[in-house]
């Protein structure tokens, strides 16, 4: 494996009222997403505790036996609450002989949805659905809550150091993520005591749909890869206090192609005397504002570099990537 191209961007460094410090970080953000779609960042102020009580608390609710589990899965596909192992399928999209993924999953989405009828629009579809929560652990509710929320801000503060690496106003994008509908994904990759068989992975090699994606990961190593653009595979494990950050495909179109919405993909792991390492990570989907009409940003197209795609409403794209992602038969509402 080669040495990772991917930078360690301390937050801490943009927020500075230092000029020439944020400028270097802005440019080395830049460089980063034009080459590999991928950042590690540090300096994001989302306290350590907290991610060890949402990691144990999502452990302790993944323990519980199937039979418990299933209580809590949602009414349709996409809503919040619990997604059985084997319940979806990443990847199928780029590869319909997958099957099914070796995960299970929690959802939670947007926490305090604000009574303003914006939220409960048909166009809204799922993206505000109440959340779903065990009963066990007893602290669950609370811990994630309180990481969604951390979520928030942090993507937030992303943005904006996105907004400065595309040379636009600071505030450029909080205009489109006020009132987002974002998802916070606990996934759990379960041991195995047997060798997968052809065509199950943990996570099969895929996109992300939407603007960005905030990912804690554990210390399993070398399980989540990212493919170069010379086609081979690199390794991304945990630094500590840190989170990794890629771009979705909604913000590759947002910026014409200038920024690569990359593959990655979760293997299988090892298996040692007979049994492989479970793995858990906390996955945050930043959406955008459902009514945000995505075009090729003022700056991002030229006469020798025309816009490249057609205007999308984030919504209704967000809902196509969705159901085509997981395979899903039913069609974005119109």
């Amino acid at each position: 494996m080669t040495t990772s191209p991917i930078p360690l961007i301390d937050l801490k460094a943009f927020s500075s009222a230092h000029d020439t410090e944020r400028r270097r970080v802005v440019a080395e953000v830049r460089k980063a997403l034009e080459e590999v779609g991928f950042l590690i960042i540090a300096g994001h102020g989302v306290p350590d505790s907290l991610i060890h009580q949402v990691s144990k608390a999502s452990n302790d609710f993944f323990d519980r036996p199937e039979e418990e589990k299933v209580q809590f899965c949602p009414s349709k596909p996409g809503s919040r609450g619990y997604n059985a192992f084997k319940g979806r399928t990443v990847g199928i999209a780029q590869n319909p002989d997958l099957k099914r993924s070796l995960q299970e999953s929690f959802a939670v989405g947007r926490i305090d949805v604000p009574n303003d009828p914006y939220f409960f629009t048909k166009e809204a579809g799922h993206s505000f659905a109440p959340n779903i929560w065990p009963d066990k652990p007893e602290n669950f509710e609370q811990v994630l809550s309180a990481y969604y929320r951390e979520m928030d801000r942090t993507y937030r503060l992303i943005m904006r150091l996105f907004a400065n690496a595309l040379d636009l106003a600071e505030d450029y994008f909080d205009q489109y993520i006020d009132k987002h509908g974002s998802l916070l994904r606990l996934t759990h990759y379960p041991a195995l005591d047997s060798e997968p068989l052809p065509g199950e992975f943990r996570s099969a090699e895929h996109t992300d749909g939407g603007a960005l994606t905030i990912l804690h990961i554990d210390d399993t190593p070398n399980s989540l890869q990212v493919k170069l653009r010379s086609g081979e595979w690199i390794n991304v494990n945990r630094i500590p206090e840190t989170f990794i950050i890629n771009i979705g495909d909604m913000m590759m179109r947002w910026a014409n192609d200038r920024w690569v919405s990359n593959w990655h993909r979760v293997v299988n792991p090892p298996m040692v005397n007979g049994r492989s390492e479970r793995r858990l990570s906390l996955v945050f989907f930043a959406a955008l504002n459902y009514d945000t009409v995505v075009q090729c940003l003022p700056n991002c197209a030229d006469a020798e570099h025309p816009a490249l795609y057609p205007p999308i409403v984030a919504g209704k794209y967000a809902a196509e990537r969705f159901n085509k992602r997981y395979g899903l038969d039913k069609p974005a509402a119109e």
